[in-house]
């Protein structure tokens, strides 16, 4: 399992180590602009031959930002993938929505990004999407039980997890996830709690202290364990 995580601006350079690939976000991207260390840290590790995923911050924002908005974040980082354009439960929308990426991407040159569509609806539309996608992603806030099990789970992409058990049970190919952060943030051991950890969302100012830090290693690491073992860390 290829791993990544959100990361706070404070500690780019401390957690992306732990990390197999790089995960930015859309709507920080704007945010803080072109000159700012966010946007020049991921342009940074593309430009070193990281694998560099723009997401389109729907899990951040409860909604997520419009094609234009994506486009303009992306020729600012230059990832290697881009997380398409969704609208919450509306599967034909969103595939529509993916297109549009698609096609957009073909124009600017196949080899200018992979993109990353988002499951929602039913395992015809998952079908739809892995003939379309360069990777499909399953949201955590869908049943991903229904669609997938031990194996055909290995092809897809998690956006987030619920407990360790998921993981264990149906491991991804990779996975993004604030987990490892927030459950040190709040003096959790991902390995002793079963069940989900309900915060808000990650304040990306925090500044965590070596205790933290020193926990979010560990938290990775069960991670890893869960899913196998499998791929080590860049």
């Amino acid at each position: 399992m290829k791993l990544s995580m959100e990361i706070p601006i404070n500690h780019l350079f401390d957690l992306s180590r732990l990390c197999d690939f790089d995960f930015c976000l859309a709507h920080l991207v704007l945010k803080f602009g072109s000159n700012s260390s966010y946007v020049k840290f991921y342009k940074k590790q593309g430009d070193r031959g990281h694998e560099v995923w723009l997401d389109n911050s729907f899990h951040e924002l409860g909604y997520s930002l419009g094609l234009e908005e994506i486009l303009k974040a992306a020729k600012m980082v230059h990832p290697t993938h881009v997380v398409a354009e969704e609208t919450f439960n509306d599967p034909i929308k969103t595939h529509h929505q993916i297109l549009q990426l698609i096609e957009i991407r073909d124009h600017w040159g196949k080899d200018s990004f992979k993109v990353i569509g988002t499951w929602q609806g039913y395992k015809k539309d998952l079908e739809r999407l892995n003939q379309v996608c360069d990777v499909v992603a399953l949201p955590f806030r869908r049943p991903r039980q229904r669609v997938v099990d031990n194996i055909s789970s290995r092809q897809y992409h998690y956006f987030g997890f619920r407990t360790l058990d998921e993981i264990r049970r149906r491991p991804p190919a990779s996975l993004d996830t604030s987990a490892p952060i927030k459950y040190a943030l709040y003096g959790e051991d991902l390995e002793k709690r079963e069940r989900r950890l309900s915060t808000p969302p990650l304040d990306f100012d925090l500044k965590l202290k070596d205790h933290q830090l020193e926990q979010i290693e560990r938290n990775v690491q069960i991670l890893r364990r869960a899913a196998g073992g499998c791929d080590s860390k860049r």
